[in-house]
């Protein structure tokens, strides 16, 4: 099996969205999100600056299936071989409402001189085949 590569992080908002999630979604969302742990250098789509979002640095990966789109971040912050992913937002794909949420958390996140604070308060994602 692949070796876990990534610290992947949850937003606190971007939780309580994940826990609203209709359950016919969820399993889609978990193994996007799983896969980030292993690959999240290498999937979603660059994010930039358009009109009033600024998400230069921040990745998404679009369910189509689900509907849904997830918003993240990898950081630099390095515990032994990891990089954190931060999930900033998990929304329905409708217009740009997911992309106006990302972008006004990820400009709280920018301002701090530094993301350890942001990312203490984020929940840990647990690997969907551990949760029982």
């Amino acid at each position: 099996m692949n070796k876990v590569r990534f610290d992947v992080r949850l937003d606190p908002d971007a939780a309580k969205e994940y826990q609203n999630l209709d359950n016919s979604v969820v399993e889609i969302v978990d193994k996007a999100i799983d896969e980030l742990e292993f690959r999240a250098d290498e999937v979603g789509k660059s994010l930039g600056n358009m009109r009033d979002i600024k998400l230069a640095g921040c990745k998404e990966i679009k369910l189509r299936d689900a509907g849904i789109r997830i918003i993240f971040r990898i950081t630099n912050e390095i515990v032994e071989v990891l990089r954190v992913v931060y999930i900033i937002a998990i929304e329905k794909r409708s217009a740009d409402f997911v992309f106006k949420i990302a972008s006004k958390r990820f400009s709280k996140i920018k301002k701090l001189k530094y993301a350890n604070n942001i990312l203490e308060k984020g929940k840990k994602w647990t690997n969907s085949k551990n949760k029982n």
